[in-house]
C-alpha cells in the first residue's frame, strides 16, 4: 500500500484585489430614471432623464483611488445651482475630480425642468477611474 501524499490540494498563484461595488447600476452606459445612482466606467456615459417641476439633486463623485476621473456634463438648465468641491461653479463642461477624496463632489439643486443630462467618462482604460452619480428627487417621484 502506497503512502498518501500530504501536499496541499491548492497553490496560491497570485493575489486578485476585488473592489465590492455599491448598489449602483454598473453597466457601460447607465441610465437614471427620475432618482437613483449609476457608476459610469471609462468612456462610458451616463444620461439622466431628470423630473420637471420639482427639486433634485445630483451628487457626482471618483470612485477611484488611485486616478483622477474627467468628465464631460451636458444638459443641464443654467438656473440649476452649481458647486464644485464645496465652491459655487458652472456645471455644463469638462470636470476632473482628483483620486482618492471622497469629499471632493459636483453637486447640482434646482429645478432640472425633465432635461436629459449627460455624463461622459474621458478617463481611459488605462487609467482608469469611475464615476459614480447619485439623484434624488424631493417629491419623492
Amino acid at each position: 500500500m502506497k503512502a498518501v501524499s500530504e501536499k496541499p490540494i491548492f497553490k496560491r498563484v497570485r493575489k486578485i484585489n476585488i473592489e465590492i461595488m455599491s448598489t449602483a447600476t454598473s453597466t457601460k452606459n447607465p441610465v437614471i430614471n427620475k432618482t437613483g445612482n449609476a457608476n459610469v466606467p471609462p468612456t462610458g456615459t451616463a444620461t439622466w432623464n431628470t423630473v420637471s417641476g420639482s427639486i433634485s439633486n445630483m451628487t457626482i463623485t471618483n470612485v477611484s483611488r488611485e486616478n483622477t476621473l474627467n468628465i464631460i456634463i451636458s444638459g443641464i438648465p443654467d438656473d440649476v445651482n452649481g458647486f464644485i468641491n464645496g465652491q459655487p461653479g458652472t456645471l455644463n463642461g469638462l470636470h476632473s475630480i482628483p483620486p482618492n477624496t471622497p469629499t471632493y463632489s459636483i453637486v447640482g439643486n434646482g429645478d432640472y425642468k425633465g432635461v436629459k443630462v449627460t455624463v461622459q467618462n474621458n478617463t481611459n482604460e488605462q487609467n482608469p477611474a469611475t464615476g459614480n452619480i447619485v439623484a434624488t428627487n424631493n417629491s419623492g417621484s
